[in-house]
């Protein structure tokens, strides 16, 4: 068989080596639109769950010379970190240890890479299976070919380019970010990205130049970045700031967000970033850390940054399917997610590895295949997508005693272990300790759950559920509801979804959720139903009734 990869980013390029490492495919054949690998951003973080998946792949994450040039072929020179600190508002400090051997034993190890030098090492990886290599199933990477129609038939799938060519294979994968053509051109009504009124300054500082930094007025920072290999951590109750060392401890990585619901910067379709000057930075950033004890060492960062860039984050509502007969999504285009779990990247990989193992379970059955990696990927990607918006503290309320009590019960720490505030318990297998190799020997009956990837015995189920609140008088469950007056119901304080053409008020729930305001702060008004959709536990559906009013009564259209 033959396969189509559009986009050579990490995600893609990943996908090439884990669908030729199946054993299925004669060829591999990726597209890319930009004329020369390029990649947006400053730094990003591959934690154990993904670096696994890099290990096994043969992608070499930490070698190379940190001191080398810009856009080498070469190894990706991470900074293996030894903790992250977190000074709070209240001027308090805290310190959390990396845990870089994990439950699963193998010191997959975080690494906090340069987007580049990550860029560069998965590109030195595929090119030693390139066409000229006489290796099997070559690997071949297409530059400058923008994707502008896609053609399915019974047994193959044809892609166009903007440049004249076309590539026809058994199987095409779209690997090509939140902006997808794969994504506009083959899937019916597509949910469009959304601003989440968050804004933030990325960029990089030389190592010389940190270790010189000095306060406006001359005094050393409170803390220096150079004094700790460590990620540090600022937040308030609206702004974060994030700093850690990438390429070795050469160069500093710069982060510092803000919620910005009045911005005009990013309200059109003019592009997710733009270069901005010191005066920018500096003004706002002030006004984002007024009165916090970081403000004037965040200040002297801020000012810098070498070619800062502001950015407007941006996400999707999750994808009810990311399969289309022969066509199936991958990474951001099937679930872009914001950079607060340190999870994009790795969700990516941990998304080629199951597709690669779904084919090497499955063979030439392709719609199987696919079938087996959305069943086994859509509810653990979706888990992160959510979950990484509630990192931001605008978008979720402080916890209630009940809430607490239900997270404390199934032991599973909800935040990434960079995130001090404990939210659930202290176990965080389920994020670093996953392989997603491991997809069963048979396809499963349906999407996989939450309840598929908790250590707890099933027995343990129905005394958890037990628990969960009920209200003082169930929805009677029997009245139709058109969208329109779904849509009404639209506040966190009067919240009504949509969900497998049903409709539920959860306004009274939203407040004993584990998920808090935040959920109806989000889909309040609208269809839920690839959030909370047909992969949840028998009990929790169940659960449900009890806030059901009744069925849609219109076609659902287009997903809001």
């Amino acid at each position: 068989m033959r396969a189509v990869i559009i986009g050579a980013g990490m995600g893609g390029l990943m996908t090439a080596l884990a669908l030729r490492q199946s054993g299925v495919f004669a060829s591999v054949d990726v597209y890319e639109q930009t004329k020369v690998p390029s990649t947006a951003g400053a730094g990003l973080n591959i934690p154990p769950n993904g670096a696994r998946i890099c290990r096994w792949l043969g992608v070499d994450l930490d070698g190379g010379d940190p001191k080398g040039p810009d856009g080498a072929i070469d190894g990706g020179r991470a900074a293996i970190l030894e903790s992250t600190r977190q000074f709070n508002a209240d001027g308090s400090v805290t310190r959390r240890p990396f845990d870089h051997v994990t439950a699963a034993g193998d010191g997959a190890g975080f690494h906090h890479m340069h987007r580049l030098d990550l860029l560069m090492c998965l590109y030195k990886r595929v090119f030693e299976f390139g066409p000229d290599s006489g290796a099997r199933c070559p690997i071949t990477v297409h530059m400058d070919s923008r994707l502008t129609q896609l053609r399915q038939t019974g047994g193959e799938v044809t892609a166009t380019f903007s440049n004249g060519q076309t590539a026809t294979a058994e199987v095409l994968v779209g690997a090509d970010g939140i902006n997808s053509a794969t994504l506009q051109l083959a899937w019916p009504n597509p949910r469009p990205r959304r601003w989440t009124e968050v804004t933030c300054f990325r960029g990089l500082i030389p190592r010389a130049v940190v270790a010189a930094l000095r306060k406006a007025d001359g005094r050393a920072l409170d803390n220096n970045p150079i004094d700790s290999f460590s990620m540090d951590r600022h937040r308030n109750d609206k702004s974060g700031a994030t700093t850690y060392w990438v390429r070795g401890g050469e160069l500093l990585n710069v982060w510092i967000a803000r919620y910005e619901p009045d911005s005009a910067a990013f309200e059109q379709e003019e592009g997710d970033w733009f270069p901005v000057g010191r005066e920018e930075i500096v003004r706002e950033v002030g006004e984002a850390f007024a009165g916090h004890p970081s403000r004037s060492d965040l200040l002297a960062l801020a000012g810098a940054i070498v070619r800062p860039t502001k950015w407007g984050l941006y996400d999707r509502d999750a994808l009810e399917t990311w399969v289309q007969g022969r066509i199936c999504l991958l990474g951001d285009a099937a679930h872009p997610m914001l950079p607060t779990f340190g999870q994009g990247a790795a969700q990516s990989f941990e998304d080629a590895a199951a597709l690669g193992s779904a084919f090497a379970l499955h063979k030439s059955d392709v719609a199987t295949a696919l079938l087996h990696y959305e069943r086994v990927r859509h509810y653990r990607a979706t888990r992160f997508q959510l979950g990484s918006k509630f990192a931001f503290d605008h978008l979720r309320a402080r916890d209630t005693a009940e809430q607490k009590a239900l997270l404390e019960t199934l032991d599973e720490r909800v935040s990434p272990a960079f995130a001090h505030d404990k939210r659930g318990g202290e176990d965080d297998s389920w994020i670093y300790a996953y392989d997603a190799r491991t997809i069963g020997i048979e396809l499963p009956p349906k999407r996989l759950g939450p309840w598929d990837f908790r250590r707890a015995a099933k027995a343990s189920y129905a005394a958890i559920t037990r628990t969960l609140w009920t209200p003082a008088a169930p929805a009677r469950n029997s009245r139709p509801v058109t969208r329109a007056e779904v849509a009404r119901h639209n506040t966190r304080d009067d919240c009504w979804v949509i969900i497998r053409g049903r409709v539920y008020d959860i306004t009274e729930w939203a407040p004993h959720h584990p998920g808090g305001a935040g959920i109806a702060r989000m889909y309040a008004g609208k269809e839920a139903t690839a959030e909370f959709g047909d992969y949840h536990s028998a009990e929790a559906v169940a659960h449900m009734a009890h806030f059901c009013i009744g069925d849609l009564v219109e076609a659902a259209g287009a997903l809001p």
